[in-house]
């Protein structure tokens, strides 16, 4: 093996190994991928009555009383690209933030901010929509609040990370403002969502003062990082649900729509 495969082999592990000892990471990238190859064989993961079929947002469904079509979004994806994008982010960002957060921490964040992306994108627009972009989007804030919040800790090490993420998600809602298609109401909305989550359920810096004085001449300073408690999750977790139920049910009660989004979607409930 030359030096060329043998870099390409060790990146490749540095993405898989922590993907495989990250199990809800794992999971929902399987149930994307799984969900991906569904829309594949039952009629194409690109055609819109297809992605109605399975559950993508379409304003007038959920006003209908579709409430699934809150959360079944996330894990459909509409092309081997938008799957390929969201997974690799995924994969990147996942199991660093569940390694952080813990698993319960991490699990509620990404259903939370995917959930409110979803919301967000309903207030915004009736289109067809899917994709977890919401969801990575706050997993992304979410870890760059907790780097923010507790920045004096790291060092400067974290500058960089925090810049990138930065980045990352400026040049992400630039391409969403430029390229039409893209659903910028459910990336700020996850994001939002995400780095909410992240600001409650992020680890807290804990201080523990061994008074030793009489011993040693002084005492002992012990600083680590302690994860939310169940308790906290769940209230963030639910609270962040109600948040989204609410926008939802604010838009189903207010929206009015064209005619043409409403021939759609008497189209999408015939042929389904």
């Amino acid at each position: 093996m030359n030096r060329r495969e043998q870099t390409h082999r060790q990146s490749l592990n540095g993405l898989i190994e922590p993907l495989v000892q990250s199990r809800v990471t794992a999971v929902f990238v399987a149930v994307n991928i799984a969900m991906f190859v569904v829309l594949s064989v039952t009629g194409g993961s690109t055609e819109s009555a297809n992605l109605y079929r399975w559950g993508a947002k379409f304003g007038p469904a959920i006003q209908a009383g579709d409430w699934y079509r809150m959360l079944s979004p996330v894990v459909l994806h509409a092309g081997l690209w938008h799957l390929g994008a969201n997974t690799f982010a995924m994969v990147l960002f996942g199991p660093r933030l569940e390694r952080e957060f813990g698993w319960s921490a991490f699990l509620a964040t990404y259903v939370v901010a995917g959930v409110c992306g979803v919301a967000a994108s309903y207030l915004v627009s009736p289109a067809l929509s899917v994709g977890a972009s919401g969801a990575v989007f706050g997993i992304v804030g979410a870890y760059g609040v907790f780097l923010i919040r507790n920045r004096k800790d790291f060092g400067v090490a974290a500058n960089p990370v925090i810049l990138n993420l930065a980045i990352v998600l400026v040049i992400n809602i630039v391409f969403g403002m430029l390229v039409p298609g893209i659903d910028q109401g459910a990336h700020v909305g996850g994001l939002i969502a995400g780095a909410a989550m992240g600001w409650v359920v992020s680890p807290r810096r804990v201080v523990t003062i061994e008074d030793d004085f009489f011993i040693f001449g002084a005492p002992t300073v012990r600083t680590r990082f302690a994860r939310a408690k169940f308790s906290r999750v769940l209230a963030a977790g639910g609270i962040g649900l109600l948040v989204a139920s609410v926008i939802a049910w604010w838009v189903s009660s207010n929206a009015s729509y064209d005619q043409a989004t409403m021939s759609l979607y008497a189209y999408f409930e015939l042929v389904s």
